[in-house]
């Protein structure tokens, strides 16, 4: 049982499906079925193994790690694009992209797409951040400006020894409350992590001797952080219950609130300073294209176009 909270995770697929989706484009078209190991598929339409890999590589690690991470995520997500593929299959198959007004549609969406790339692609070319910049310096000044808002939590250095028992058994529960009780009095007179190691039901945090992390209060459990927060390093807690057992918690080390320093925080802060300059230049590149006091509007003209427009 991990004693650090979990995050909601109803909202997983959707996130996942969020990810995945923005990165659609990069990955190869569902094709039907065809040669090579196919990952999911429906009828004569499959996805294939490639294909994922391809639309992996090409995300970011974190949004990677975060796909990778949500197994019923991704797998719904395959669903839904075997659905969406096998639905414009019937489509084509009933000849709706050769409809005239379909094919307008296209047509204005390839422009509008390819206008887009062209002038994004040239703007970014045209609008390239000075050699070496953000200078330590920069960075340093951009810190020493926005210090205290890297304001880090509390956090806490805790083991535990964690006994099954959901709530809802109360047989259970008066079992591993009075077996978390003989094992209270040992822990505080002996070798926690090797009591954690032989009697805790948590494979993960046993095999470390008990040991959880090191967290801020809201990453633990709402039922732990009253007790975690009283604590002192180096004492063991009372018996304390949650929805899935009884936990005998134990501080081994804690820090106070304090602000992140300069070397925490110096990756994100060239990040944001890159981000900055970046939108500054092009703004100032787009200023010089179209002069704001060169710009003519004919506002009778602009009347009539949206009064032709119910």
């Amino acid at each position: 049982m991990k004693l650090k909270q979990n995050p909601s995770t109803y909202s997983r697929p959707v996130v996942v499906a969020a990810l995945l989706a923005a990165w659609l484009g990069a990955a190869a078209p569902v094709h039907a079925a065809d040669s090579g190991t196919s990952v999911a598929s429906v009828g004569s339409v499959s996805i294939k193994q490639q294909e994922v890999e391809q639309l992996l590589r090409g995300m970011p690690d974190a949004e990677r790690d975060a796909v990778k991470g949500n197994r019923a995520g991704l797998e719904n997500w395959l669903r839904q694009r075997l659905a969406s593929e096998a639905l414009l299959k019937e489509a084509q198959g009933k000849g709706w992209d050769k409809r005239a007004e379909i094919k307008t549609r296209v047509d204005a969406a390839v422009r509008e797409a390819t206008d887009r790339i062209v002038a994004t692609s040239y703007l970014d070319s045209v609008a390239q951040l000075p050699e070496g910049y953000p200078s330590e310096a920069d960075v340093r000044a951009a810190y020493e400006r926005a210090k205290e808002g890297f304001q880090l939590p509390a956090t806490y250095h805790v083991a535990q020894i964690f006994l099954a028992a959901p709530a809802n058994d109360g047989a259970a529960v008066a079992k591993a409350r009075a077996q978390a009780q003989d094992l209270l009095g040992q822990a505080r007179s002996g070798d926690f992590a090797e009591l954690a190691r032989k009697n805790s039901q948590d494979e993960r945090s046993a095999a470390r001797g008990g040991d959880v992390g090191t967290l801020p209060l809201a990453q633990l459990l709402p039922e732990v952080r009253d007790p975690v927060s009283r604590l002192q390093p180096g004492q063991v807690s009372e018996p304390v219950q949650s929805s899935a057992g009884i936990h005998v918690l134990k501080l081994l080390d804690s820090q106070a609130p304090r602000i992140a320093t300069l070397d925490e925080v110096k990756p994100r802060l060239q990040q944001v300073l890159r981000q900055q300059r970046k939108q500054e230049l092009i703004e100032a590149y787009m200023a010089r294209l179209a002069p704001a006091g060169s710009i003519k509007i004919d506002s009778a003209a602009l009347d009539a176009a949206m009064g032709k427009v119910n």
